[in-house]
Formats: C-alpha cells, sequence, structure tokens
C-alpha cells in the first residue's frame, strides 16, 4: 500500500487529470441520462419503447463516430483535443436543454453519448496507458476511480437538483460547468505536468515484429479474440441494468432494496479498479484477460438461482468487479500487444465495440422478449456470452504464448 502512496504523491497530477476526465464522463453515461427519462417521455411524447429505440440509435451513431475522432489523440496536441472534447459535451448538453423537437433531443444525446462516455473516458484511459509503463496497471486503476465517483456523487445530486429546478436547467448547469469547471482544471493539471510521467517505449516486450504497424490491429487473430471478450460486459451489464426493476419484480423483490444495493455495485467497482491495476503490473494484462469475466458470470449465475432479497448485495458487489477492471484491462492489452504509438487509434476502435454492445443489447433483448422470451432466458443467455468469451479469451492467451516461444526458438 506504501508503494501506492509513493506512486500518488509522485504523479499526482497526470492522474489527477485521468481522474477528472473519467468523472466528467459520466454526464454521457447511460446511468446519468437515464435519470431524465420520464421527463423526455413527458416533453417529447415517448414511450419507454420509443425511448429504447431512439437511444440505442444514438448510441450506435456515436460508436461508428467514435474511431475516427478518437484516433486524433495520437495526433492533436492533447490539450487541444481535450478541449474540443469538453466544449463539445457542453454543446450537447445544450442542445438537449434547449431542444424544441425530438430530433434535437436526439442530436443531443448523440454529442452526449460521443462526447461524455466516448471520448473522455478514451482521453483518460489513453493517456494513462501511454504515459506509464511499469505503472500501467496502477495509473489506470486510480484514473479508474473516476467512474464510481460520478456514479456514487452525481444521481444524488441531480435528484436534489430536480427538486428545485426544471429538468432542462439542470442541463443548463451541466453545460456551463463543463466550461467555467472542467475545462480550466482539466487545462491547468496538464499544464502542470511538466513531464512527470514514465517514458513509457514505444512497444511491449511481448509486442510482436510487426505490432508497431497502424494495420497490423486490424488483421492480428489476437484482435479477433479480444472482441468478444470487449463485448460482452457492455452487453450484458446494459441489460442487466436496463431491466433491473422489472428482474427485481420477478424475483419477487422491492426495487427499492436494489436501488440500496447498489451502494455495494460502487465500493466493489472502486475497490476493484484499484486493486486490478496492481495485478496487472505483476502478472500483464494478458495473463489476467481470462479472468476478468468470471465475477460477471458469478453474479447472473447467483441472480438466476438464489431466492433471497440479501442476494442483491453479493450479486451487485460481483458486477462491480469486473465493472472496476473492464476499461483498465482492455487498455493496458492493447498497449502490451501493440505498443503505445497507435494506441489512441486502437482504444478508440475498441471502445466503439464497446458501445456497440451497449447499443445492441436492448434492441436484442427487447425483440427477444416480443417473440416470447423471459428473463430466465436472458439470464442464461448472459451466462453463455460470458463462457464463450471467457473461451475466447483463454485462445488469445494461449496464442499469445506460442508466438513468444516461437519468437526465443528463433532468437527473435
Amino acid at each position: 500500500m506504501s508503494g501506492y502512496f509513493r506512486f500518488l504523491a509522485s504523479y499526482r497530477t497526470i492522474l489527477s487529470f485521468g481522474l477528472v476526465m473519467a468523472l466528467s464522463s459520466s454526464f454521457g453515461q447511460t446511468f446519468f441520462i437515464s435519470l431524465f427519462l420520464p421527463y423526455f417521455m413527458a416533453d417529447f411524447d415517448l414511450t419507454k419503447g420509443d425511448f429504447g429505440i431512439l437511444y440505442g440509435g444514438c448510441t450506435l451513431l456515436s460508436a461508428l463516430c467514435l474511431p475516427r475522432l478518437g484516433s486524433h489523440i495520437d495526433r492533436l496536441d492533447l490539450k487541444r483535443y481535450t478541449a474540443f472534447t469538453i466544449v463539445g459535451l457542453a454543446v450537447a448538453a445544450l442542445t438537449v436543454s434547449t431542444a424544441p423537437h425530438v430530433a434535437f433531443l436526439a442530436l443531443g444525446i448523440v454529442g452526449l453519448r460521443l462526447s461524455g462516455q466516448g471520448l473522455l473516458g478514451h482521453i483518460s484511459q489513453t493517456v494513462m496507458a501511454r504515459e506509464f509503463a511499469a505503472s500501467r496497471g496502477k495509473a489506470l486503476g486510480v484514473a479508474g476511480l473516476g467512474y464510481p465517483l460520478g456514479e456514487a456523487v452525481l444521481p444524488l445530486a441531480c435528484t436534489l437538483g430536480l427538486q428545485f429546478l426544471p429538468w432542462t436547467a439542470v442541463w443548463q448547469i451541466v453545460s456551463a460547468g463543463a466550461i467555467i469547471l472542467i475545462l480550466p482544471l482539466a487545462l491547468g493539471l496538464l499544464s502542470n505536468v511538466d513531464g512527470q510521467t514514465e517514458a513509457a517505449p514505444p512497444a511491449s516486450a511481448t509486442a510482436a515484429p510487426q505490432a508497431l504497424l497502424e494495420n497490423t490491429f486490424g488483421r492480428d487473430l489476437n484482435t479477433y479474440l479480444a472482441i468478444p471478450v470487449l463485448l460482452a460486459p457492455s452487453f450484458v451489464f446494459t441489460g442487466l441494468f436496463l431491466y433491473q426493476v422489472p428482474l427485481a419484480e420477478w424475483k419477487g423483490w422491492d426495487p427499492s432494496w436494489v436501488a440500496v444495493a447498489f451502494s455495494a455495485f460502487a465500493v466493489s467497482r472502486a475497490l476493484s479498479s484499484i486493486a486490478i491495476g496492481g495485478l496487472i503490473d505483476r502478472f500483464s494484462a494478458v495473463g489476467l484477460f481470462p479472468f476478468f469475466l468470471m465475477p460477471l458470470g458469478a453474479a447472473v449465475a447467483l441472480f438466476y438461482w438464489a431466492s433471497s432479497p440479501l442476494t442483491a448485495f453479493p450479486y451487485l458487489m460481483l458486477i462491480g468487479m469486473t465493472a472496476g477492471a473492464n476499461s483498465n484491462i482492455g487498455s493496458a492489452l492493447w498497449a502490451e500487444l501493440y505498443g503505445v504509438e497507435h494506441l489512441g487509434r486502437i482504444r478508440s476502435v475498441a471502445s466503439s465495440w464497446s458501445i456497440l454492445g451497449a447499443a445492441a443489447s436492448p434492441i436484442l433483448i427487447g425483440g427477444l422478449f416480443r417473440l416470447g422470451f423471459d428473463f430466465n432466458h436472458m439470464l442464461l443467455g448472459s451466462l453463455a456470452i460470458v463462457a464463450l468469451s471467457t473461451t475466447s479469451a483463454l485462445l488469445l492467451v494461449m496464442n499469445q504464448t506460442q508466438r513468444l516461444r516461437l519468437r526465443r526458438a528463433f532468437g527473435r
């Protein structure tokens, strides 16, 4: 633990920047936007189904834009790139608050999903993975605390604000806060970094000989083995959280009890984010890749077979363990496999897969429900997804291990 404190003291400025970016991404996350669902439905005459389709479409569009926009972090000055993204968040929030028609609401949601969930989180994770080498896992873990911090603080603050202000005013406060608070804070932190980061090498020791070539990523077997592993968490999380109230009622639990149990999720996610950092530095992201989905599988199995409402706490704690490890494992994995020269481009493509999973989940699950499937099928399907994804991760480790053996055998 003393090593973590020394690490925090040595790199506090750049770590604070990563945490602020992760926290700010909350304004584009589902948990925050969903707080305004009743107001969107009432003011724009939408049903739950209408908004689900609109939201899934907006998320899908943001995912399609992310690879191109996210790749610019490799070329643009980081201050300029960060400023553009934060201004984009402010414009999107203002668009939502002043939308005269559902089309403008959709445009604003696309902006929130792209700049918030997409690019701000992308900046946080890319900078941590790029600027650190030996302590890359710790850096990702510390910056990743911004996600559970936002989940713990912002819903409470937003709910309180909605007691006294119209929903449009809350989004206007978000827009103004992005310009007045987040932008100067982020640029101020970047101005005070002064090169105080680890000198990350251009490629990791485990990278293949052509790994620095930008197009290697798109042709490598490891990339395609990693895709289902990165899609699985966002797909399963979105399904479980979107239907958390009817799922609780299906189990015979009070939905408010599940809401209380979400504190276990936030705490578990925060602890997991810190713990996984040290494990990555010790065992590598490749070595941990087959294991980080296992708590999610255990959570789904527990929820499926258990009956006691007390199960909500361990269920959400297990989900929090995978959520805390998810983005940290992924970011470190790409740096280990392909180096950091094109990390922004690689992460943006990988993040778009994750967002595609989040977009596809409500559409696919909703369609299956219309065909007569129920929550039993949804949970068993989630278990199957976790099992198949874990198998794919094991194949990636085996493939990478074989490559290293061949390189050693031929002296390369």
